[in-house]
Order: C-alpha cells, then structure tokens, then sequence
C-alpha cells in the first residue's frame, strides 16, 4: 500500500533514495520482509524500530506509518506500508529470482490476504506464549496519543487504527485470555492439517517451485512452533519447514531476539505447571 503525500507527516524521507526498510528483529512481518530482500539480493538500508520501547508510537514514525505498525519502505522517496503489498511492489520492482508467479498472482494474492487476516491470531499466542505480559503491554500513554493522533491512509481516516487499539487496550488490562488462545489456536490446528495434505504430493505450498506463499508460512510456521503449535505432528509440513529452515539467511531473519528467547522458557515453565500450555488447551 503506497501512501499518498498528504499522509506523510515526516517529510524528510521524501527525499530519500535508495531501499529502507524500518523493521524490527522480533517482529514476524519484519521478519518476513528481511527475508525477501535478501533472497532477492536487494541492497537496503536498515532503520531499527524498537517495539519494546514503543518507537513505534512517536511522532516520527507516526508520521510515515500513521498505523504504528513495522515494516515500513521507503524508495526512492516512496512510502508503502504493509509487508504483503511492500512485497507485491518489490517483485515488480526488481524482477530477478520472481516470487510471485504471474500464472498464480492471483491465487497467490487471496493466499497472503488470508494469511494477514490471521495476524491477531498469531499475535494472541506470540503474546500469550512468547512475550511476557510485561514487556508486551503498551505504555497507555502512547496508546492514547496514538489514538488521538490524525494521521491519514490515501488521505482518508484509518478504521484499522481501531481494532490495533482495542487490541492493545484489552491486553494492557487482560493480557491473553484461554478462550482467545483457543480460538487461534484451532484455527492454525485445521490450517496445518491441509497443508498437510497438500504438501504430500508436491514440494511446496503452490507446487513444485518455492514461492512467496512459502516464505510467508515459513515466518509464521517459526513463530508458531516457538509458540507451543506441536508442528512435528503434521509430517509433511514439517518436512518442509525443516527444509526452508536449513538455509542460513532463513533461520537468521527469522530468529527471536535473545531477550524473547529466554522469556519463552520461563513462560513455557510457568504455563506447563498451569496446565494452560498451548497443547493443554487446544487438542492438535
């Protein structure tokens, strides 16, 4: 999704040349996007967002992600938002090693849409079973002042910037609830289940030949099975994950950040002893 003008507050990176990408370690969809410059071989410059400490929430970044959200683009003075259309752009962009078939765009396209209708579902075990409440809640300051803030997607008011709020609203005061770690879970529990099946009789998700559907699940499947998503019960896919987990440029972009791999142990200690852990409450 390119911005217009109108909704780039931050008007200095307007004159900008180049590739920049504004991204965090930890985040999956930074992740993602990390992943396919480097398969791509597209050089780009690196701007740290450190969700942790809410840089997401200044006025800056506000100013040319009005969403909070990572990973943003900057080319050659250009903004985009949103990892899959950031994605779509670049292969268009830079047509060497395509990612997006043209014989499957359009498959490929409702594919990455469905997989983005899943993000709160992957952010609930992320954050029920990865991050602790404490570092994941968000300061209620910066979220009112986000809130408030009036910046404009193609000049028009954002109805996403809700449903981010309310999300960070309720886990402030709730964190992850069983029943939403539940609902999610179930939801990767039948996906797993057909790719399956799928991936019996051909190589990767779209056929034979590795695509950006593939790059997507493999973040997502990374993420997932830190989360406690028992993967080695579906034999095909992981078979597949383990052979996308061989290349080093993979399994390095996709790494938690050291901080959030010693928290995942505590957390997988403290929720085993609770009996909520992610295979207590949802039957894979």
């Amino acid at each position: 999704m390119k911005l217009d003008k109108i909704d780039i507050k931050t008007t200095e990176v307007l004159e900008w040349k180049g590739v920049h990408l504004f991204h965090f370690q930890g985040s999956a969809c930074s992740q993602k996007l990390r992943i396919f410059l480097n398969y791509k071989n597209i050089d780009w410059v690196s701007h740290e967002v450190n969700l942790i400490k809410g840089d997401q929430f200044s006025e800056w970044y506000l100013g040319i992600n009005p969403r909070g959200l990572v990973p943003t683009l900057v080319h050659n003075g250009d903004v985009h938002i949103e990892s899959n259309d950031i994605m779509t752009y670049l292969d268009q962009e830079f047509p060497n090693t395509k990612l997006f078939p043209t014989n499957l765009i359009n498959e490929i396209k409702k594919d990455l849409d469905y997989q983005d209708s899943l993000h709160f579902d992957l952010r609930r075990l992320t954050f029920r079973y990865i991050v602790p409440h404490i570092l994941g809640k968000k300061d209620p300051k910066k979220i009112d002042f986000k809130e408030s803030h009036d910046g404009t997607i193609q000049g028009q008011g954002d109805a996403y910037k809700e449903k981010e709020i309310s999300f960070w609203k309720k886990h402030y005061d709730h964190g992850i609830t069983d029943d939403e770690v539940i609902e999610s879970g179930n939801k990767f529990k039948d996906i797993y289940s057909k790719f399956d099946t799928i991936l019996k009789n051909q190589n990767f998700l779209k056929g034979d030949e590795f695509t950006i559907v593939d790059l997507a699940w493999y973040v997502s499947t990374k993420r997932l099975y830190e989360a406690g998503i028992p993967i080695d019960k579906y034999k095909n896919v992981k078979n597949w994950f383990d052979k996308l987990d061989k290349d080093s440029n993979f399994k390095k972009e996709a790494n938690p950040i050291f901080l959030l791999k010693i928290t995942k142990v505590i957390l997988k200690i403290y929720n085993k002893l609770k009996g909520k852990y992610l295979t207590d409450l949802v039957d894979f």
